[in-house]
């Protein structure tokens, strides 16, 4: 269906605010943060609508998967599992890259009590991209530009200033229904118009052969040992990449220690870090740090993966790239390898 204009969606976020917490991507002095609002300032002001500026540098998976959190608590001889009470919340203004993403945890933590709890809790707005970001590239990977499934409504923002809207759940039905928005069915002119934004946010990515190139010697097991270890020694184990990254979800666990009683608590943890893998015995399957490099990457872009997750593991967000100081992030990588 079509909205007017932006007046409308400003109708409709008021109306999830007015439900539920809703969670959009706001200026934050020079960069982009995912800020709790009311809902009441217009979408002029809000980063999904500024078309080229990015993503927010973090990853919404910190919604579903915090850095931090309490599963078992105990005093005495008495233990409780600890499960979260998320209240409902929106998500406005995702990208396609990250609904990929979000859908990819889904797979990997659908027996994870604590996720489920809060993926169900969530309702997500997709705004469709209308231009390649800087340094993305989702439309190599199939994450993008534009999201086909995985959201409850998704917006695009049409060349005559109109705004479409579809609705990917019953959630999403029920959220329009209730906010009484002034719609119009979508006529074949405007799926027209549709499909056009589209395909000319699919030719504004520059292209990139070395992707395919870099993808298809990795599945061929071509990329010779020395390839690896020649990256090596880039990785400074700083974690960066996998703390943004929104499909990583590796994660150790502590139990801390108080007077009578403590807690079981899940932390954030990174296979590039030289601990992660090391065994009891000392023995260590990846001693390198070019070995750490190689299972990373192997992880992301493998398609030994796609059997069990749909998908590879990289969605084409660019973040690692942003974040790593060893210029060794995803296009880089691939680059190399691709070259």
């Amino acid at each position: 269906m079509v909205l007017a204009g932006r007046g409308a969606v400003d109708e409709l976020r008021a109306a999830l605010a007015a439900q539920r917490a809703l969670i959009e991507p706001r200026w934050q002095g020079d960069g982009i943060e995912w800020v709790e609002t009311t809902g009441s300032g217009p979408t002029a002001a809000l980063a999904p609508f500024d078309w080229d500026v990015g993503l927010p540098l973090p990853s919404p998976k910190r919604f579903f998967f915090p850095p931090r959190e309490t599963l078992l608590r105990w005093h005495g001889d008495a233990v409780e599992e600890v499960l979260p009470a998320p209240r409902p919340f929106a998500l406005f203004g995702l990208r396609s890259c990250d609904v990929t993403a979000i859908a990819y945890q889904d797979r990997f933590f659908a027996a994870d009590p604590a996720y489920v709890r809060r993926r169900a809790a969530a309702f997500l707005v997709v705004v469709q991209c209308r231009t390649a970001c800087a340094g993305g590239f989702c439309v190599d990977v199939d994450a993008g530009p534009f999201a086909s499934s995985g959201f409850d409504l998704a917006l695009t923002l049409l060349s005559d200033e109109r705004v479409l809207l579809e609705v990917g759940s019953a959630e999403g039905a029920a959220a329009i229904a209730a906010a009484r928005l002034r719609t119009e069915p979508a006529d074949a002119r405007t799926r027209t118009i549709r499909g056009e934004v589209e395909a000319a946010a699919r030719a504004s990515f520059p292209p990139r052969p070395f992707i395919a190139r870099a993808r298809a010697r990795l599945d061929a097991g071509e990329i010779r040992d020395e390839e690896w270890q020649a990256l090596g020694p880039a990785c400074l184990a700083c974690t960066g990449c996998t703390s943004l990254c929104p499909t990583c979800s590796c994660f150790t666990m502590t139990d801390e220690v108080a007077a009578g009683g403590g807690e079981r608590v899940r932390y954030w943890d990174s296979c590039l870090l030289e601990g992660f893998q090391r065994e009891a015995s000392g023995h260590h399957p990846a001693p390198r740090p070019g070995d750490r490099v190689r299972r990373f990457w192997y992880h992301k872009l493998s398609a030994d993966f796609v059997r069990e997750f749909g998908r590879v593991g990289c969605v084409g967000c660019g973040r690692c790239d942003v974040t790593c100081p060893g210029s060794i992030g995803a296009l880089r990588v691939l680059e190399r390898l691709g070259a």
